[in-house]
């Protein structure tokens, strides 16, 4: 049995770990809708619920911890820890200029761990560290002026928020209530590099650069209603060795709007480039004033269900199956960067899926004790870059893989992954997207914390 010292320092490093991921996989992609708002939104999700097209809210699994809704805290029984990556490929297409471009980024989807405070009153906690959002993008344009030959402008930017989040929920029999509230982090950096190119006239070349750094509290309540569809009375009169339940789930959460506190240095010089290519400055025009604002975020609404079969045996309980569907909506024509509209609209997101295991309790055949699960998505973007706003669409598969049979260990850990298709933008929009995800998490469960009754 391991000490709690000893755990909390592991958490600590792959805590840590994660945080340095972050920070050096950003670079490494190239979304120019990521300029406005506050970048990409991540998929926060747990990597199950990726695998099932994203439903989550009404989801509840003992054994990993759903980020979605935190009311399903509340079924938390063992200890876990969840740790997972994203391996995320795009391919970027333009109309005008018709051009192509590709890239690929690495980075970390969440870190979290769970436990029961009281399992006899259904009573648990979850916390952990996500990314939110992020920004990367770097983007040439060129253009022809009156009386100068062109004008070469590059667009570049980093950044994005982060998470640090911490979660109670509780269940009365069927109802579950939760509350998440956490600190959100993080910065937005842009910069345009300017070039005017005429044969007669040298003009210096230009450098813009805003950097904003911003933090808040935000809170997310949620609840979850299950609803026994079998009857009761004649599963007892049967008296069966193995009895099949039938389970409705409601969920609903609401991220309420936040204030994020923001402070922003702009930065404005000439500038030339050396020989080896690097940058030096012939004059500095602004060299950092620093004003204070504020970013208000709006709030989010979810909603969903799921069916669901379980088995409950001598040996255990077994999940079957799971079929449900989720719809989120967000008002993000609210959101104000320093008092300022941005190119964001209303979102909304209408995702299905479900997952099945063939049988769970066949120690002799590991692919029967395996999940598969497949959904879809669709939706509308909350950046509107052209005015044009931007449809979405995904598929995805998961499989949820156990590491050992669960009925010879107190050890339920399992390999959950995923692969997700989408895209973002149609025939309508100047530049469209074509993703691919594969996402890959573990999710280790254990009997800590329990006293010994013998030495």
């Amino acid at each position: 049995m391991q000490s709690v010292n000893k755990i909390i320092y592991k958490i600590g490093y792959l805590f840590l770990g994660s945080l340095l991921i972050s920070i050096t996989a950003f670079s490494q992609e190239n979304s120019p809708f990521s300029r406005f708002g506050l970048g990409d939104l991540t998929n926060t999700q747990h990597i199950l619920n990726k695998g099932m097209g994203g439903v989550s809210i009404a989801y509840s699994d003992p054994q990993i911890i759903n980020f979605s809704n935190p009311a399903s805290f509340a079924n938390a029984r063992i200890v876990t820890y969840d740790f997972g990556v994203t391996i995320d490929s795009r391919v970027l297409r333009s109309k005008s200029p018709v051009s192509k471009f590709n890239s690929t980024n690495f980075s970390p989807s969440y870190i979290g761990i769970s436990a029961p405070i009281s399992s006899k009153h259904q009573f648990g906690m979850a916390l952990g560290f996500k990314p939110v959002t992020r920004i990367s993008y770097n983007v040439i344009r060129s253009e022809r002026l009156p009386g100068i030959d062109s004008v070469q402008s590059l667009f570049e930017g980093s950044g994005g928020m982060n998470e640090i989040f911490f979660g109670v929920g509780k269940k009365w029999k069927g109802f579950s209530v939760g509350v998440t509230t956490g600190y959100h982090f993080g910065k937005k950096e842009n910069t345009t590099k300017r070039a005017l190119v005429n044969d007669s006239i040298v003009y210096y070349k230009a450098n813009y650069s805003t950097t904003t750094f911003f933090r808040g509290a935000y809170v997310t309540g949620g609840l979850q209603y299950e609803i026994l569809l079998n009857d009761t009375a004649a599963m007892r009169r049967e008296k069966k060795a193995a009895n099949n339940f039938y389970h409705l789930r409601l969920g609903a959460t609401a991220a309420l709007g936040h204030t994020l506190k923001a402070e922003q240095t702009n930065f404005k010089e000439t500038f030339d480039y050396d020989y080896a290519g690097g940058i030096y400055t012939l004059d500095s025009i602004d060299k950092g004033s620093t004003i204070k604002g504020d970013i208000k975020i709006p709030t989010t609404y979810s909603f969903g269900f799921i069916i669901q079969k379980t088995t409950v045996d001598p040996s255990g309980i077994y999940d079957k199956w799971a079929f449900g569907a989720d719809f989120i909506t967000a008002k993000w024509s609210d959101y104000r960067y320093f008092n300022q509209q941005d190119a964001t609209v209303n979102s909304w997101q209408f995702k299905m899926g479900g997952q099945w295991t063939p049988n769970a309790k066949n120690t002799k055949n590991y692919f029967s004790r395996v999940t598969y699960r497949a959904g879809f998505n669709v939706g509308k973007d909350y950046i509107n870059a052209d005015g044009k706003e931007l449809k979405t669409y995904g598929v995805s598969l998961g499989l949820g893989l156990p590491v050992r049979a669960t009925r010879f260990s107190y050890q339920y850990s399992t390999v959950h992954t995923s692969i997700e298709f989408g895209k973002r933008g149609s025939a309508a929009n100047i530049i469209t997207e074509n993703y691919f995800k594969l996402s890959v998490g573990l999710c280790l469960s254990d009997v800590w914390f329990i006293k010994r009754k013998y030495d």
